[in-house]
């Protein structure tokens, strides 16, 4: 009896090793995986370049899946977000375990395992829960065929009786292969309403040409990448719409992958006051000039604080040649990372919130370095709006003074 018992403990530690040797399968945790992490751009209709919805879809990339997700080219987010540097709000970031799942499941063939009565469903994409404001391109679009990189400015009436705070925002972007990104800015005097203006009517067409910025006096409201659906500002943060006053939304198509009309819109969520009013700053370099022929050129910029500040936010900023950028905030005693970016992808770019917001005191120096390839070039490539030119920029989301965590 007693061996019957021994062998039957024996058999049932045999079948449980089993079961903790048996590697992952598509439907027990790679399904899980990308249904959370990809499939919002990779299925149909998405922005990704193929779905990723079907066993049948993903086990031939598997490989693919395995290698990008592992140096962390995917999903798609531009800043570290390891809290070596910082962590961010709904940040596109694999676990570390999740990578491992992938990797495992990509060297042991890419498994089916036992099918799930029923797919995982994606997370639902963000949504504005209220628009209380749309600010539409008046007209369809076409950019100028004889040009590959086309800035135009439109200039759009909120019609606000009173002044008003966007507290969060939504892109509707009409033609997302041609947009390269878009930028709405505030107008905030008359003066500078009547050269918009006057610049519109000089120039044929829907709009004008303003290559780089709106050309007249103006103030950042929101901006987006083609990736970029919007998002909520910080929690008692808002930019600030002047009432009767107008706004430019800059638009910046790249036609190569053809050319389409487009008409673009933002909805804006409002609010009639917020207690901290916010403002895009930057640290940026802006006279580059690099060699052609080198895998590594790095560049730098610096900027002092003469006041008190809190940053919530970074949008690092450069163009195709940008491979690393770091910003630190350099005082008295200690120097701090405010941004970190190991592997740049120019078609990646957005504002991302911090968890944490960052204090940063008068006397404060921020620093910006910027790391180029420039092995492609034949040239010396220098600072320009167009895109095989190149640029150095953190962009920053800030208010006045030391709130919360700067206190």
């Amino acid at each position: 009896m007693l061996l019957r018992l021994a062998l039957a403990a024996g058999s049932a530690a045999t079948c449980h090793a089993a079961v903790d040797r048996e590697g992952p399968t598509y439907h027990r945790e790679v399904a899980p995986i990308l249904a959370d992490n990809c499939v919002e751009c990779h299925k149909d209709g998405g922005i990704g370049p193929f779905p990723l919805t079907t066993y049948d879809e993903v086990a031939p990339r598997a490989a693919s899946i395995a290698a990008v997700t592992g140096e962390r080219s995917m999903p798609p987010f531009n800043l570290d977000n390891s809290g070596a540097c910082n962590t961010y709000v709904d940040a596109r970031w694999l676990a570390e375990d999740d990578i491992a799942t992938l990797a495992a499941w990509a060297q042991s063939g890419a498994p089916a395992g036992e099918s799930a009565s029923a797919p995982p469903e994606p997370p639902e994409p963000w949504r504005l829960d209220r628009v209380d404001l749309t600010l539409a391109m008046p007209e369809p679009y076409t950019p100028d065929e004889a040009l590959d990189d086309i800035y135009r400015c439109f200039i759009l009436d909120p019609q606000l009786a009173e002044d008003a705070f966007a507290v969060a925002f939504e892109i509707r972007l009409g033609q997302p292969e041609m947009v390269h990104h878009l930028t709405l800015y505030a107008l905030d005097y008359a003066e500078d309403e009547a050269d918009a203006a006057a610049l519109d009517e000089a120039d044929p067409g829907p709009g004008y040409t303003c290559f780089g910025d709106p050309l007249v006096p103006s103030r950042w409201l929101v901006g987006a990448g083609p990736s970029d659906r919007g998002r909520e500002l910080p929690a008692g943060t808002g930019l600030r719409m002047g009432a009767g006053r107008k706004t430019v939304l800059q638009m910046h198509y790249n036609r190569v992958h053809g050319t389409f009309p487009d008409q673009t819109a933002v909805d804006l969520r409002l609010a009639a006051s917020v207690p901290h009013e916010a403002y895009i700053k930057r640290v940026e370099d802006v006279v580059l000039e690099l060699p052609p022929g080198e895998s590594a050129v790095v560049e730098t910029g610096t900027r002092e604080l003469h006041e008190d500040f809190t940053l919530w936010g970074v949008w690092p900023h450069m163009h195709g040649l940008g491979r690393q950028m770091r910003v630190t905030a350099t005082g008295p005693s200690d120097e701090a990372c405010l941004a970190q970016v190991d592997d740049y992808h120019f078609h990646w770019q957005q504002f991302a919130f911090y968890e944490q917001p960052r204090p940063v005191r008068a006397g404060t120096t921020l620093r910006i370095d910027c790391t180029y390839d420039t092995t492609s070039r034949d040239a010396t490539t220098t600072w320009g709006y167009g895109t095989d030119d190149e640029m150095c920029i953190g962009f920053f989301y800030v208010t006045e003074g030391l709130v919360g965590a700067g206190k």
